[in-house]
């Protein structure tokens, strides 16, 4: 899996509570980061999330308005709740292909369902080439060959 830190937007995050990512990806006139180049949208867990009162969290590739991620914010894509047993290091709570976004950011939204985890981080990004089944990437049509 190949990274670059101008494409990730947590980088080993600490996910305590419900927030958004760190730094957000400005989409618009960005042509080398669409859909045709095999990227993929991809929230891994670096440290064990634990601890506290939290039962569960929900991961999601996020679109908005601004570089905050708080303005006319769509859910592209959720992980669905994670139950907290479930959260440990490793894990890749999102792993998909790269989705059409339509608004200038892109970025994650990390909500935990009650309470707050003690400790635990994430990194959340785009990356090129992971390794995720085959049958889970884009065919060879739709890489521009």
């Amino acid at each position: 899996m190949n990274t670059d830190k101008e494409l990730l937007c947590s980088e080993k995050q600490a996910i305590t509570g419900t927030a958004v990512s760190t730094d957000s990806i400005l989409m618009t006139g960005n042509l080398g980061a669409d859909r045709t180049r095999n990227l993929r949208a991809i929230a891994q867990i670096e440290t064990a999330i634990s601890g506290g009162t939290g039962t569960s969290l929900t991961a999601e590739l996020i679109s908005a308005d601004n570089a905050a991620l708080t303005t006319n914010v769509t859910s592209l894509y959720s992980s669905g709740a994670v139950l907290s047993a479930a959260l440990l290091a490793g894990v890749r709570l999102i792993d998909i292909p790269m989705p059409k976004v339509s608004q200038a950011y892109l970025g994650f939204r990390y909500t935990r369902a009650t309470g707050d985890f003690a400790l635990g981080n994430i990194t959340a990004g785009l990356v090129v080439g992971t390794d995720t089944a085959l049958a889970d990437r884009p065919s060879f049509e739709s890489h521009g060959f």
